[in-house]
């Protein structure tokens, strides 16, 4: 038996997908008690509804399951919720970590992210764990990287582990409309202008990134680390990619970084009015204008990691994109 968590999110569909066409069928889901995964819950041999905050609860779904990887954790840009950030994200992992030494797991596999990791002001992200969380920028990049200590703790312990960092994830199957693929639906379906500035970040293919973790799971070396990143795009470069494969020209206007910033500081109060997931923040301007650097060599070289080039991602997005929302609307 295989346990997911998180199996509803965007990278945690993919993966049960991916899993079940590699012929592991008997597959465990935990997730929220009133979570909806009608769009992969027929992969599901059985499914067990709570909280990975809860020891009991995870203790429960870990039972029996040879195998865990753990993707269970809360996304936030808009720098509100710290406290459930941290429980979900970092107690969560360490219920996890407990569960799977005291069941005995062959092997759990953590996804992690890119912003765990120590950023060079010029030099290459490599796998490098921050170790002074006081050196990260917002709360879900500080929670990561305790979250990924306690599987550390857990190796050091004696549990057979292998931790991934994606960067940046996109692709079709965002059934929950992550905060970077609301963006690009806005590019899509939007007849308003958007506006962009000199930011680029590497984002990668979520079926890639899924490629990666099964390859990690599969060939990593117990305690190791690998990045899985994929190619770095401006927000500029995306639109434009966008209107290739719509046909459709898209009203846009650059503005500064500075206008950007102001922007941000009020954004919350904007979302909170229109009630919309937001896709600007302090935390998103920042991560735009960090250092994109990633390198994936290691994963390449070791896993036979290749992702694809971001021009397919991008295609493959619309049309899922479209279909989607066709199929919603009827």
């Amino acid at each position: 038996m295989i346990l997911i968590t998180g199996a509803g999110g965007h990278i945690g569909n993919v993966l049960a997908q991916h899993l079940y066409n590699k012929g592991h069928k008997d597959l465990r889901f935990l997730v929220l008690e009133n979570e909806d995964i009608s769009y992969v819950e027929h992969l599901a041999k059985e499914v067990v509804r709570g909280d990975v905050r809860d020891l009991m609860t995870v203790k429960k779904a870990v039972t029996g399951c040879d195998y865990v990887f753990h993707l269970a954790g809360l996304v936030k840009i808009s720098g509100v919720k710290k406290k459930l950030i941290y429980d979900v994200n970092v107690n969560g992992t360490r219920n996890v970590v407990e569960a799977c030494l005291e069941k005995e797991v062959k092997r759990m596999l953590y996804v992690s992210s890119v912003h765990a990791l120590y950023e060079p002001e010029d030099d290459c992200i490599e796998e490098r764990l921050c170790t002074d969380i006081n050196c990260l920028y917002g709360t879900y990049a500080k929670s990561k990287a305790m979250a990924t200590t306690e599987v550390m703790n857990g190796i050091q312990k004696g549990l057979d582990a292998v931790i991934v960092f994606p960067s940046g994830i996109i692709g079709p199957n965002d059934y929950r409309r992550s905060y970077t693929g609301s963006a690009i639906d806005g590019y899509i379906s939007s007849s308003k202008r958007q506006y962009f500035f000199d930011g680029a970040y590497d984002f990668v293919d979520v079926r890639d990134a899924v490629d990666g973790i099964y390859k990690a799971f599969k060939r990593g070396e117990k305690g190791q680390g690998y990045i899985l990143s994929g190619s770095v795009s401006s927000l500029e470069d995306i639109i434009k990619q966008v209107e290739e494969e719509t046909g459709r020209k898209i009203k846009k206007r650059r503005v500064s970084r500075a206008m950007v910033r102001v922007a941000a500081f009020f954004a919350p109060i904007y979302y909170k009015i229109v009630r919309k997931k937001p896709v600007l923040s302090k935390y998103s301007v920042e991560v735009l204008m960090s250092n994109c650097n990633i390198s994936c060599k290691k994963a390449k070289q070791k896993l036979g990691y290749k992702p694809r080039p971001i021009g397919e991602t991008i295609r493959d997005i619309v049309k899922w994109k479209l279909k989607f929302n066709k199929s919603n609307a009827r």
